[in-house]
C-alpha cells in the first residue's frame, strides 16, 4: 500500500486520513485529495493520502469496497504507531466509494472520531442501477443482471469486458459485493462519531437527494453541506470543498478537546 504522509510542526497531533473513490488512478486521480491533506497539515493535522489495493501505486486486487476496509484499517493501525499521531483523535474523509469504506471501518474502530463523506451514495445497489441505466439504458441494467448470474456459473470476462474508471469489473462481484454496501444503514450504526456530508448539486452520479437520505439516518452530531454547481469530483470547487471540510475538522477537534 502506497501513500504520502504529511506531518505538521507541532506533534502529537490529531490525524486525517483521505480515502479516494472508485478510480484506478488512486489518490493522484484528482488533485483535491492531496490539496486537502496539505491544507489539513497546515492546520495542525497529521495527514495521510494513500492508494487502495490495485489503485495508483498499490498492488493487490480490487475488492468492491470490502477488502478496501482492511486497507483503511491497516492505515489507521500504522498511524497509531507513530509518535507524531494522537491515536485517539482520528478523522477520515472518504470520496464516493471511499466514503462507504470509511463508514464501515468507523463502526469497528473507536479511534475514529469523525467521518466526512464526499459525494458518497446512500445505497450502492441503487447507485449501480442508476449508473448503468444512465450510461447503458434501462435494458443495459437487465443485461447486467442476467450476465451477473451467468458469471456465477462460468467466467464471462473473456466475452464480456466491463471497465469503469479504469478498473476491470466482474458482474457477479458487483452484484455480490459492491451492491451490498448500504451507506444509509452503515451510518445509522455510528454513535458519538461526527458525520459531515458534502455533495455537489451538479453531481450526475450521486444526487443531493441521496446525500439527504444519508443525513436523515445519521445520528448527531452531523452536518450537510451542498456545494453549488459542483460535480462528482468537485472540480473547480476544490477550495470551497476543502475549506468546508477543514472548518468542520477544526470545530470537531475543539469540541472533543473540551469534553
Amino acid at each position: 500500500m502506497q501513500g504520502v504522509l504529511y506531518i505538521p510542526e507541532v506533534t502529537p497531533a490529531p490525524t486525517l486520513i483521505v480515502c479516494h473513490g472508485f478510480d484506478k488512478r488512486g489518490f493522484k486521480g484528482y488533485k483535491i485529495f492531496s490539496q486537502l491533506a496539505e491544507a489539513a497539515c497546515s492546520n495542525g493535522f497529521v495527514s495521510l493520502t494513500f492508494d487502495f489495493r490495485s489503485c495508483g501505486e498499490s498492488t493487490g486486487k480490487f475488492d468492491y469496497g470490502w477488502g478496501e476496509q482492511k486497507d483503511l484499517q491497516a492505515a489507521i493501525d500504522y498511524l497509531a504507531t507513530r509518535k507524531e499521531v494522537n491515536s485517539n483523535s482520528i478523522y477520515v474523509v472518504g470520496h464516493s466509494l471511499g466514503g462507504a469504506v470509511a463508514l464501515y471501518v468507523a463502526q469497528r474502530d473507536k479511534r475514529i472520531k469523525g467521518v466526512a463523506l464526499w459525494a458518497t451514495p446512500h445505497d450502492h445497489a441503487y447507485n449501480v442501477k442508476k449508473f448503468i441505466t444512465m450510461t447503458r439504458g434501462r435494458m443495459g441494467y437487465y443485461v447486467f443482471l442476467m450476465v451477473s448470474y451467468l458469471d456465477s456459473v462460468f467466467d464471462v470476462s473473456k466475452i464480456f469486458k466491463w471497465h469503469v474508471y479504469g478498473i476491470s469489473l466482474r458482474p457477479r462481484e458487483v452484484r455480490r459485493k459492491l451492491m451490498k454496501l448500504k451507506e444509509s444503514e452503515a451510518v445509522k450504526v455510528l454513535q458519538n462519531i461526527s458525520v459531515l456530508i458534502v455533495i455537489g448539486d451538479g453531481d450526475p452520479i450521486v444526487s443531493v437527494e441521496e446525500a439527504r437520505l444519508i443525513y436523515s439516518t445519521a445520528n448527531e452530531p452531523k452536518k450537510l453541506v451542498v456545494i453549488g454547481s459542483a460535480n462528482h469530483a468537485f472540480q473547480g470547487k476544490e477550495e470551497q470543498t476543502i475549506n468546508e471540510t477543514i472548518s468542520w475538522l477544526r470545530a470537531e477537534t475543539a469540541r472533543h478537546s473540551s469534553i
